[in-house]
């Protein structure tokens, strides 16, 4: 338990520093969106190649990464039927409400978590395959369906998590592993330095951005507006989704933050788009059920999640640091990208903003209670 608080007291440290680069202008206040995509284009897919190509493959395909996906899955289901048919909610934005309820910041911040309190960035890789390849082309399919404002082209939407960096460094580290490829001896070792190189910057860079996105962050839950009438600020991920073509997919990434993972809304914890949802009446104009929304995600999200985790892996007869590994996983906070998601679509935004930064804010005493009971 020990080693975990100074490791995360060590995290906090780095964020920290993140925070006051911007809020002392040493860096300006995007630069942590060019860190972000420095991560998910560079230095996190290198790190998975190098931490996937030497693992253990039999530890990261074993019963507790299942429990973390089943955890995942269950969660997210259970929430979409509890926002459609409890709290009434259109589909879309019972979608968006699942997802940000279970749908983990695997990258940004789900890597440096397993690296520090599992000492494996590897047990994670299942959950980025889920949310790359079934999560994400499902939640398209299914906003495509419902709003009606998708690409008009299904291949495009359908072949997205293939345009994903993270996922062919799942690939290709996977790969290596399964033929028996030392990437040391490969090209001299050259490339293995390089790759090495680039993975071990991730994990600080990671933290550095998180900080830098923060100094930034709204703050939710504070008389919302109507959408009509939020104007995002220069810079913010709502400024760049506006100025994307309405008929382009953005890049995806955790899933994240699926990176928190990774995402490339900039990096920064998101705001509100300015342009007003569309075929679906907005959260902001119904006060009650958005924060009946919002609490319901976050709550699922930060206490059910981990609970389903943990009753799932006791009954397939896990305890101890096995116990641990889904059950950390479940805690990650909502990943960036639902708040994409629901930019893409004009549905539920700010329900899906506000998830992302309170699950954030919350997660580290999960994780502490789940390590101090089970490590």
């Amino acid at each position: 338990m020990a080693d975990v608080v100074a490791g995360l007291a060590v995290f906090g440290a780095v964020i920290a520093v993140g925070w006051l680069l911007v809020r002392t202008r040493a860096v300006p206040a995007d630069a942590d969106g060019v860190l972000t995509r420095v991560c998910f284009f560079a230095a996190t897919p290198a790190l998975l190649v190098t931490t996937l190509s030497r693992a253990d493959l039999t530890a990261v395909l074993s019963r507790s990464t299942a429990v973390a996906v089943a955890a995942e899955l269950a969660a997210i289901v259970s929430a979409w039927c509890l926002h459609r048919l409890v709290l009434r909610r259109p589909t879309a934005e019972a979608t968006i409400g699942a997802l940000a309820s279970g749908y983990v910041n695997a990258a940004n911040l789900g890597i440096p978590v397993a690296v520090l309190v599992l000492g494996d960035a590897a047990t994670i890789a299942p959950i980025l395959l889920l949310q790359l390849l079934v999560l994400t082309p499902v939640t398209f399919t299914v906003l495509d369906a419902v709003t009606r404002r998708g690409n008009p082209s299904r291949l495009a939407t359908l072949t997205v998590p293939l345009r994903n960096p993270l996922l062919w460094g799942v690939v290709a580290g996977t790969a290596a592993n399964l033929g028996g490829v030392d990437l040391k001896e490969w090209g001299g070792g050259y490339p293995a330095q390089g790759l090495e190189m680039l993975g071990r910057v991730a994990v600080p860079l990671m933290m550095l951005a998180l900080g830098m996105s923060l100094a930034g962050a709204p703050r939710p839950l504070r008389n919302p507006v109507p959408e009509e009438a939020a104007s995002p600020p220069p810079g913010s991920p709502a400024r760049s989704v506006q100025s994307t073509r309405q008929d382009q997919e953005p890049q995806v990434a955790e899933a994240g933050s699926e990176a928190h993972a990774a995402d490339t809304t900039g990096g920064r914890l998101p705001r509100e788009e300015g342009a007003p949802a569309l075929g679906a009446r907005s959260w902001s104009h119904h006060g009650a059920g958005r924060r009946s929304g919002l609490w319901l995600a976050v709550g699922w999200k930060l206490a059910v999640m981990p609970g389903l985790a943990a009753a799932v892996g006791l009954a397939v007869g896990l305890s101890g640091a096995q116990l641990l590994a889904p059950v950390v996983t479940a805690t990650l906070p909502t990943a960036q990208n639902v708040f994409m998601y629901a930019s893409r679509y004009g549905v539920a935004k700010d329900l899906a903003r506000d998830a992302v930064l309170l699950t954030t804010a919350g997660f580290v005493p999960v994780v502490l209670l789940a390590a101090a009971i089970l490590r």
